[in-house]
């Protein structure tokens, strides 16, 4: 394996494994982080690139990092993340832009050859993400009773509603099962996936309210100026904390305000470092 994967699997581990500890500790991690880890993988690269004469391996770096990055600074500013998330997506481009010594899994965790490497970055990354906030909703709804307990009570009062959408869907699913066995002779047998479908699209139903339940009631509250702190996010605003200066000039006015709290979104970031390298394309779960 060549030496400069190896630094950077160490900037990756040190720097995202710092966001993870602190962004679970206190909400939030440093800016000066990702900054770092952009600046120690053009730095690995660049002198690996003047050590082994391919300059690829440098201009690499700089067109996916600074593709990963713009995407993300357009998530941030459609108010969907923090713009320290939006560094450490850029981080990943710059340290990891393509296939590296690290692919050692076999099937059926494989990357496919037709995929370039950042999308498959950019895929896993969304997909552990989406597993990522379903467990972390599901147990901020076990450690606050109280709410779940309200979102059930929400959810008998809406099941007559839900029951009639799912059972439609049903009907359509199996009216797809029969049109195909009846006119394209595929045996019923062979179609249970569908059959499976209406139990998938329920769960979905109830997790997307039980999503928005939870951020009402959990991830926004309304707090004295007086109460307000650095980091605090308003609600409304794009996922930037209150500088001292802000919170100064609140106080003046006086009221309240309501704010909004994120999820610790930062241990992705190292999980989806580890799956892509080592695991490989999460891709074979849906092909």
């Amino acid at each position: 394996m060549l030496v400069y994967e190896w630094i950077l699997l160490a900037i990756g581990t040190a720097g995202f494994g710092l966001g993870a500890y602190w962004d679970i500790k206190t909400t939030e991690f440093p800016d000066w982080l990702p900054y770092c880890i952009i600046i120690s993988a053009i730095a690995v690269r660049g002198v690996f690139s003047y050590l082994l004469g391919d300059w690829w391996i440098l201009f690499s770096c700089a067109i996916v990092g600074l593709l990963f990055l713009g995407f993300g600074l357009i998530l941030y500013f459609m108010k969907q993340w923090g713009d320290g998330d939006a560094w450490l997506l850029g981080s990943m481009g710059f340290l990891f832009p393509t296939y590296s010594v690290f692919e050692i899994a076999g099937p059926p965790f494989q990357f496919f050859g037709q995929f370039p490497f950042p999308i498959i970055m950019l895929f896993n990354f969304f997909f552990i993400s989406f597993c990522y906030l379903v467990l972390y909703s599901i147990v901020l709804g076990i450690m606050h009773r109280k709410i779940s307990a309200k979102f059930t009570k929400e959810l008998k009062k809406d099941s007559r509603n839900i029951i009639l959408l799912v059972a439609g869907f049903a009907a359509l699913c199996l009216a797809m099962v029969f049109y195909l066995n009846i006119s394209l002779g595929i045996p019923v047998s062979s179609m249970y996936n569908l059959l499976s479908i209406p139990v998938l699209f329920a769960a979905v139903i109830i997790f997307i309210r039980y999503g928005r339940f939870v951020e009402q009631n959990l991830f926004r509250k309304k707090l004295p100026v007086k109460e307000l702190r650095v980091g605090d996010v308003l609600i409304g605003d794009k996922w930037k904390g209150l500088t001292k200066k802000d919170i100064e000039k609140l106080r003046r006015k006086g009221g309240s305000m309501w704010i909004k709290e994120g999820v610790r979104f930062a241990p992705v970031f190292i999980i989806n470092l580890y799956v892509t390298l080592f695991v490989g394309s999460l891709l074979w779960i849906f092909v």
